[in-house]
């Protein structure tokens, strides 16, 4: 649908029926009211009686001659008043019959009423001017139902293919040729979809202009502006708002689009059965355009950011990536429900720790967070709160020590977030195989038993530790020995023989000498420091494998 497509759905204006050729034919002139001819035309009424007021609906065009006009002034004024107390459009006049001039009274009457007053005067057939203004009006009834149809149509399919909020807001803004916005009862926006407006200007302050409205329980004109808004809630719940943009004040096929589209919004919360689910797919979305640098410019995602209570702009920006322990395979639902709470679990720790970030599960068991601060300084406190708040929630869901959480250099400009997500997703990765308790982890805290973690997937790195220690665990296993122990005791010493034989609680010359079977069945020199380092990074790749 497009806004020619629209202009078919208005009523003709009284001016637009003035330059019709069978109402030209009659050289109209506008006696009174001209600044109201832009009133819209809902019928004819073809009418000769003075008492045909009571008669009407609102909206009429009156034809007449005036050959049964009252003949006072007083009579004629009534006539006008009554008119337009039954918010009749305007009257058209055809002189000659009674009037070869309209009278005083009458113009007086009606530009004080500011009811539009026309005199024809040329003989026009009255048939042919209704039925050019009622094929116009029937044409556009028609049409009016016709996309009807086809709104309806487009809303069955969106509730058949359990369509995303963001589908159906993008839907709803095609529909009504209008932005729309889907804003929570925090007034954060949800969902956005523009038309006609850029996101950045429709979403520049959002919450604040939005807060400045009052909410109904009903569909809504707010007061001062054009926007329509419909409450999306359902069991007496409001979870937040639908609201149209139009430039202009909405006709009554976008009411409908608004409230169907209100009502398959409530239907797709009730599905996901949390309203905070429904947000945080609404950060998921947003973090991966950020990531993939799906966005035109910097200044739409700092208006995206800044309509879900997050700024970016000027600000010191950290990615943090959070896994959870991952433990037996689950069933969809399951896994559902547990990536449901892992992620409230964690915005409740941004809260605790009074912090403002975007929370979104981009892969299963694994949360990304977007988190904002105005500097550097306040961000290292701020994440030292945030890691301890989602430690201390994420141990009341699953075993304890078994979250990590890895965080990435602070950037100051959004395009670079996504070298800050890479990073945290590195770091992430590599504290499940770090040494120690570390609150969370950066990327200069992998090293390389970090580094072996991220790569103990790469074949070439599992046949180098393959062809160093491989005769040794073969032996282990054939004779129950546990060399592969004592050369890890001694490589962990750096070298020092008389500490490792103590580590291990064995006397030196047992120690020494298994030393020496060490060298003869890998056919190496301990005392060599390449032999030593390249049998060292072989155990740590063969423990991250067992691991």
């Amino acid at each position: 649908m497009t806004t020619s497509d629209r202009a078919d759905l208005r009523l003709p204006t009284v001016a637009e029926i003035l330059t019709l050729p069978e109402v030209r034919r009659g050289y109209p002139t506008v006696e009174a009211a001209q600044s109201a001819l832009d009133r819209p035309v809902r019928w004819v009424h073809v009418s000769e009686v003075p008492d045909i007021a009571h008669l009407l609906r609102g909206g009429e065009l009156i034809l007449t001659t005036g050959v049964a006009f009252p003949t006072t002034d007083n009579e004629l004024v009534t006539y006008i008043s009554d008119l337009a107390a039954a918010q009749a459009t305007g009257v058209i006049i055809e002189l000659g019959r009674r009037f070869s001039a309209l009278p005083a009274a009458l113009i007086q009457s009606a530009e004080a009423h500011n009811l539009p007053l026309i005199a024809l005067h040329s003989e026009v057939p009255f048939v042919a001017i209704t039925e050019a203004i009622h094929a116009i009006i029937v044409n556009s009834q028609i049409s009016q139902l016709q996309l009807g149809e086809v709104v309806h149509r487009a809303f069955h399919a969106l509730a058949a293919d359990a369509a995303a909020p963001q589908e159906i807001v993008d839907e709803i803004a095609r529909l009504a040729d209008c932005p729309a916005v889907f804003e929570n009862v925090a007034h954060h926006v949800l969902a956005f979809a523009g038309a006609t407006t850029k996101a950045t200007e429709a979403l520049d302050d959002w919450e604040q202009r939005s807060r400045k409205t009052a909410w109904a329980n009903h569909t809504t004109v707010i007061d001062g502006r054009h926007w329509l808004a419909a409450p999306v809630g359902a069991r007496g719940q409001v979870w937040g708002r639908l609201v149209l943009l139009p430039s202009i004040p909405a006709n009554a096929l976008q009411q409908t689009i608004l409230e169907l589209g209100a009502t398959s919004l409530a239907l797709n919360l009730l599905i996901e059965r949390e309203e905070y689910l429904l947000e945080h797919q609404t950060h998921r979305t947003l973090i991966t355009d950020i990531i993939e640098h799906h966005y035109s410019s910097p200044d739409e995602v700092h208006a995206r950011t800044a309509s879900l209570g997050v700024p970016t702009r000027r600000q010191s920006l950290v990615a943090m990536v959070v896994l959870h322990e991952r433990g037996a395979p689950l069933t969809d639902i399951a896994r559902h429900a547990r990536a449901r709470e892992e992620a409230t679990a964690v915005s409740r720790a941004l809260a605790d720790a009074n912090a403002t970030g975007l929370v979104g599960l981009v892969k299963p068991g694994r949360l990304g967070l977007l988190i904002s601060a105005p500097s550097e300084v306040r961000m290292k406190n701020v994440l030292v709160s945030i890691a301890k708040a989602i430690h201390e929630r994420a141990d009341k869901l699953i075993p304890a020590g078994t979250t990590v959480i890895g965080v990435g250099p602070p950037v100051k400009e959004i395009d670079d977030f996504h070298y800050s997500f890479t990073d945290a997703n590195e770091a992430a990765d590599a504290a499940e195989n770090l040494p120690g308790d570390l609150l969370f982890v950066t990327t200069a805290d992998i090293r390389l038993r970090g580094l072996v973690h991220l790569l103990r997937d790469d074949p070439r790195l599992q046949n180098f530790a393959r062809r160093e220690l491989g005769a040794l665990l073969t032996h282990d296993e054939r004779y129950g020995t546990d060399l592969t122990g004592t050369l890890n005791a001694y490589l962990e010493s750096g070298g020092n023989k008389s500490a490792a034989a103590s580590s291990v609680y064995m006397n030196r010359a047992t120690f020494y000498h298994r030393l020496e079977q060490i060298e003869k069945i890998l056919n190496c020199d301990l005392d060599a420091v390449e032999s030593r380092n390249s049998l060292y990074v072989a155990l740590v790749v063969h423990h991250s494998l067992e691991a």
